[in-house]
């Protein structure tokens, strides 16, 4: 764009005739952050008694409607936020300190209960499950999508919809934004246009490209929250099994990283949440190069080998006859105390799936009708070995197509955490997945990205009018 294309009906008559100056705030981005920030953005300047007609907000989004990737979220149900603390939601949410500090700021600022409470006002209550996972009461994200229609329409915020921004560039001290043959301007703008992951949702790091336009630096782009594809596929037999409260590591020539929690055998590796904690690291792992990195489960998380082995010992005094094929059908997966137990109490825990018996035997060199009387103190050894050190396999692939979210981004060095504002541009703004953090599952990523949004629209506006 050689110079600024000026925008229709810029500066308008009051009552008197007089002109009066429009200042316009233009959003990249309409979905979870970019919304938010123009919800806030006009709550701002109205609290600051700026009318609507010397403040116009504009939207601009890719998709053919706002919210693509809210509809998707959840599986359909949308996974809003994690209830709790808010310091206990950073903490469990953001596992990287320079990620904690970032987000800390925002969430303070527009927390989980503010967010509940503003969905409610618009018909959209909520409620937390067990886990501490916040959904929708309905279980439908597109209600959540709708509110946020709403709350647009209440902001006198104008969408234009189907049109991509292919470029922005500072023309003396105000933006100019080109998408196709169409150019808009704009006295402040926030980028709100997500990142790459799950491309089909519209995200596909167009918010990147522009902010390095304008000088942010980028950093490495990788896949979170994503399944892991292995080399060699799992056996067909364990394929759709799901392993509760294990522990997942993965191995590498740069140290290990593990999580814990329950774990999906897929057709083409692994996925489930202890995975998608650990798909991060994985894809840190693999973009270094080297030997493919290593994944095991261990069945018995918290508890030393030496441990295990006194659980089996102490078991084989009290039941040797027992086949050991059936004292792995009913043995405690994952349990929290090493403690006797009896078939009564088995129903009331979760064992170890029977799929994985024959494999976990296979590997230790016990035989299909082998008692646990006669297990020889190798196999008792290779036995436990297994059970804390199941090899999964190796690496192949994270896709970065089937990510949640992404980590990589904007670097949070070039942003204030107390405002969004860029510190190379005074009147730029960046919130949501475009930022270089990546929240855990469990809606830490979407209140991320709805508190970040909010703090941006309210010093976008602060900015204009303050």
């Amino acid at each position: 764009m050689a110079k600024l294309r000026r925008r229709e009906n810029r500066d308008l008559e009051d009552r008197q005739g007089k002109i009066v100056n429009v200042q316009q705030l233009t959003i990249v981005g309409a979905g979870a952050s970019g919304m938010m920030a123009a919800i806030s953005a006009r709550q701002s300047a109205r609290a600051l008694g700026v009318t609507d007609d010397r403040f116009r907000i504009l939207l601009i989004e890719r998709n053919p409607e706002p919210g693509a990737k809210i509809a998707i979220s959840g599986g359909g149900h949308c996974n809003l936020t994690h209830d709790g603390p808010v310091e206990r939601l950073i903490q469990k949410g953001f596992l990287r300190k320079n990620e904690q500090r970032f987000v800390k700021p925002a969430i303070y600022a527009f927390d989980n209960r503010e967010l509940c409470s503003l969905f409610e006002r618009y018909g959209v209550p909520s409620t937390a499950r067990d886990d501490g996972r916040v959904f929708p009461v309905s279980g439908i994200a597109r209600d959540v999508v709708d509110a946020m229609r709403q709350m647009l329409r209440d902001a006198s915020a104008d969408l234009v919809s189907g049109t991509r921004v292919e470029a922005l560039e500072m023309v003396s001290d105000r933006f100019a934004l080109r998408a196709g043959d169409r150019f808009f301007d704009a006295d402040a703008v926030v980028l709100a246009a997500g990142g790459s992951a799950w491309g089909a949702s519209g995200t596909t790091g167009d918010g990147f490209r522009l902010a390095a336009a304008l000088g942010h630096r980028i950093e490495s782009v990788l896949p979170a929250l994503a399944p892991v594809f292995f080399t060699v596929p799992p056996d067909p037999g364990i394929v759709g099994v799901t392993l509760r409260g294990v522990g997942l590591v993965v191995e590498s020539q740069r140290g290990r990283d593990v999580s814990v929690g329950d774990l999906l055998m897929s057709h083409r590796g692994i996925s489930g949440p202890a995975c998608l904690s650990l798909s991060r690291s994985v894809a840190g792992v693999m973009a270094e190069g080297g030997d493919a990195p290593l994944l095991f489960a261990d069945f018995f998380p918290g508890h030393e080998p030496a441990e295990v082995s006194s659980f089996v010992l102490a078991h084989i005094s009290r039941h040797g006859s027992q086949f050991v094929r059936t004292f792995l059908q009913r043995c405690p997966m994952a349990p929290e105390r090493l403690e006797p137990y009896d078939a009564s109490r088995a129903p009331h825990q979760e064992t170890i799936p029977n799929a994985f018996v024959p494999e976990l035997m296979a590997r230790a060199g016990i035989g299909h009708d082998q008692t646990l009387s006669v297990l020889t103190r190798q196999q008792r050894n290779a036995l436990v070995a297994v059970l804390k050190r199941f090899v999964l396999g190796k690496a192949r692939k994270v896709p970065l197509d089937r990510a949640e979210v992404t980590a990589g981004g904007v670097c949070l060095a070039e942003v204030d955490p107390k405002t969004m504002r860029s510190r190379l541009h005074r009147r730029l703004f960046c919130c949501g997945e475009l930022l270089d953090y990546a929240g855990e599952v469990g809606g830490f990523n979407l209140q991320a990205a709805f508190s970040t949004g909010w703090m941006a629209g309210a010093h976008a506006a602060r900015e204009l009018f303050g």
